[in-house]
């Protein structure tokens, strides 16, 4: 279907495309505010004499809106925020109430005046933007490595006993007796010895190996505490009017941190 310079058309029925670098949300899921998904893209509306897209053309889910059956409906651009990490389609400021009392898409194509009145009963919202605020969170994990090693031997020491033993020997005794008169032969002088063996006990050192103790050796795991400390960063806003005649009104602060 061609399409007159008064007249907005579906993109899918033009010779026309999205302009290159730009993303296409046809097939995107819409969703509202509180990331609540109502429905998806089918096709968008664009004015062929101004180059712009004018409308998307929505497939509402009947089901979440709580209706009783889907339905296509067109929701201007300018209440389309997109989320182009999600490929989403937001619809900021737009209630589940507001979308289901939207007029139902029939497909046809329409002039600017209709436009007009259409955006007016629609309540086209203001244009606006999204700037996303990141920050680093901080995970720790664990992971099990070699920390070591425990070696156990034996190895030989040399001690120094002494030990006090109590030994029997005999003892020699020799007692002088005078002799009052002599028995036998008369006396007379010679040369004479006798031997008498002399028996005691002596110290016997006998060593031998003897098993004393052992020990016995196991791992169990503990528990111990460690801080890590490091660094994270986050991204804050930064609100700069251009004059003190520009007025700001916002409520980041206080926000930083979260």
């Amino acid at each position: 279907m061609s399409a007159t310079s008064k007249e907005l058309c579906a993109l899918s029925d033009a010779d026309y495309e999205v302009a290159s670098g730009e993303p296409d949300v046809r097939g995107w899921d819409v969703v509202l505010d509180n990331d609540e998904q109502i429905g998806e893209v089918d096709d968008l509306i664009i004015d062929p004499a101004a180059g712009k897209v004018r409308y998307l053309v929505v497939d509402l889910d009947g089901e979440a809106l709580g209706v009783e059956r889907d339905r296509k409906a067109l929701v201007p651009i300018a209440n389309a925020q997109l989320d182009t990490d999600e490929d989403q389609v937001v619809l900021g400021g737009m209630s589940r109430a507001a979308l289901s009392s939207l007029p139902e898409y029939d497909g046809r194509t329409f002039s600017h005046d209709y436009d007009e009145s259409y955006r007016s009963h629609v309540g086209e919202q203001p244009e606006s933007k999204r700037v996303t605020r990141s920050a680093e969170e901080l995970r720790i994990g664990k992971r099990v490595g070699k920390q070591g090693e425990v070696r156990v031997s034996k190895h030989i020491e040399t001690e120094h006993v002494r030990q006090t033993v109590p030994l029997r020997q005999e003892e020699v005794r020799v007692e002088r007796r005078p002799v009052e008169r002599a028995v036998g032969s008369a006396a007379e002088f010679r040369n004479d010895e006798i031997v008498i063996p002399v028996m005691g006990e002596e110290a016997v050192i006998e060593k031998r190996p003897v098993v004393k103790e052992e020990i016995v050796i196991s791992k169990v795991p503990v528990t111990t505490q460690q801080t890590v400390e490091t660094d994270v960063r986050r991204e804050e806003f930064d609100v700069k009017p251009s004059s003190s005649k520009v007025r700001v009104s916002d409520d980041l602060r206080g926000r930083g941190g979260e």
